[in-house]
């Protein structure tokens, strides 16, 4: 059963230098701790509960080890959720209601 966690950054509010480098450690430790990475999103095969307080334990260990203005690093996310992974749906793709299948002659 896979699981997604997206983390955003906001960019908005912070200086892109800042939130690139924060990207940079938010990743390597997410996929140290056994987390599949796409884009924004990283995905494991783990139940909800478990692969949500991985998550959390993964932030709040970076936490403990950058000195990122009073260790915050909270303050720097825009986005942190988690959703079963089947439960997503592709925007790029036509609705399933819209495929035709035909059948070969």
């Amino acid at each position: 059963m896979a699981y997604s966690i997206v983390i955003n950054l906001d960019y908005d509010s912070h200086p892109a230098e800042t939130c690139q480098f924060l990207w940079a450690e938010i990743k390597e430790c997410m996929v140290a701790a056994g987390f599949h990475v796409d884009g924004r999103r990283f995905t494991i095969n783990l139940p909800s509960d478990e692969a949500c307080t991985l998550a959390r334990k993964v932030i709040d260990s970076l936490e403990d080890h950058l000195e990122y203005h009073s260790k915050h690093i909270y303050k720097y996310m825009k986005d942190f959720y988690g959703f079963p992974a089947e439960q997503r749906t592709n925007l790029l793709l036509p609705p399933v209601s819209g495929i035709q299948v035909e059948g070969a002659d």
